[in-house]
């Protein structure tokens, strides 16, 4: 018998070969997004809206000001509701230490007494005591209350003959570790941190005669598009070309009676147009197990997967 590539498909050589799947669309594919699919330069990376209000971070992300205002305030209650949490769950382990405490000091009491007093062994009395810890441990694991000194010493040897495999002592579950939050609130772009007081205000200037969404540059009058690096004066809030930036206001130093310097501008952070070279990121994955159309992958997003090299027609 031959290569398998040559009887393929024939009787006792059904499966496919790697050169064949292929050729089917099998495997991860890749598609550049379009520019329709990336945001503008004056959209909200909340709302992916134009920005109303525009606030910009100290990274150059650009958000409403009501939706930043409202993302801020909703991370502050959820701070809230988690340190509440952590308290809460501090305060149960420290209540069930302090049972489990009194609880092996009674066991420690009733052990000695069997001991001394019922002519009980040293290891009879090691077992109950440790059968009695184990049936506590239990119990507070199971976030109930743990029995009291007078039913340990009235079921104690109960507790330590109990083997049914239902007990809580038989099945222990992992509780949640909850931890501390740091109470910080954060960009939702960047994720670092973020306060009311970092937010500075744009003051985009619209092109005259032109579309809602068209702006320029205040100083060379040039249309802004997804291209353009941008910079935000921080203490006037105009936005700017970053060659304006970098040949006419900084070399000056100030800028409508407003001394500057290198730390009082702020890059924005630009949408991108899906052409570019700065877009390298701006890609869309997709594994298909045999093509689209097989059942076995959907058709969403942009991705049509490979047309077959042997002019077969997958119905989709």
């Amino acid at each position: 018998m031959g290569k398998h590539s040559k009887n393929a498909g024939v009787m006792g050589a059904e499966s496919l070969t790697y050169h064949e799947r292929k050729a089917l669309g099998f495997g991860t594919v890749s598609e550049r997004l379009g520019k329709d699919s990336i945001g503008n330069y004056y959209d909200c990376r909340l709302t992916l809206r134009p920005a109303v209000d525009p606030v910009c971070t100290p990274d150059g992300f650009l958000f409403s000001r009501e939706a930043i205002l409202e993302n801020l305030l909703a991370q502050k209650k959820a701070n809230k509701r988690k340190l509440a949490a952590w308290k809460a769950q501090q305060a149960e382990r420290q209540r069930k230490a302090e049972e489990k405490a009194a609880i092996e000091a009674e066991a420690a009491v009733l052990a000695f007494d069997r001991q001394n007093h019922a002519g009980a062994s040293a290891g009879a009395a090691a077992r109950l005591t440790a059968s009695i810890a184990a049936e506590a441990d239990a119990l507070l694991a199971d976030k109930r209350v743990a029995s009291g000194a007078v039913n340990i010493r009235a079921h104690g040897e109960r507790m330590a003959e109990m083997r049914a495999f239902w007990l809580p002592s038989k099945t222990p579950e992992a509780a949640a570790n909850l931890e501390a939050p740091d109470g910080v609130t954060r960009c939702p772009a960047s994720g670092k941190p973020l306060r009311l007081r970092d937010l500075t205000s744009v003051a985009l200037t619209p092109l005259p005669d032109g579309a809602a969404q068209e702006f320029m540059d205040p100083v060379s009058r040039d249309p802004f598009t997804n291209a353009t690096r941008l910079m935000v004066i921080k203490p006037t809030g105009d936005v700017v070309s970053e060659e304006t930036w970098r040949t006419c206001i900084l070399p000056e130093g100030s800028y409508r009676g407003v001394p500057l310097g290198p730390e009082d501008a702020i890059e924005l952070q630009r949408g991108g147009t899906g052409f570019a070279e700065h877009d390298k990121q701006a890609q869309a994955k997709k594994f298909f197990h045999l093509g689209p159309g097989s059942g076995l992958s959907d058709r969403r997003g942009q991705h049509g997967g490979p047309v077959s090299k042997f002019g077969l027609r997958i119905a989709n």
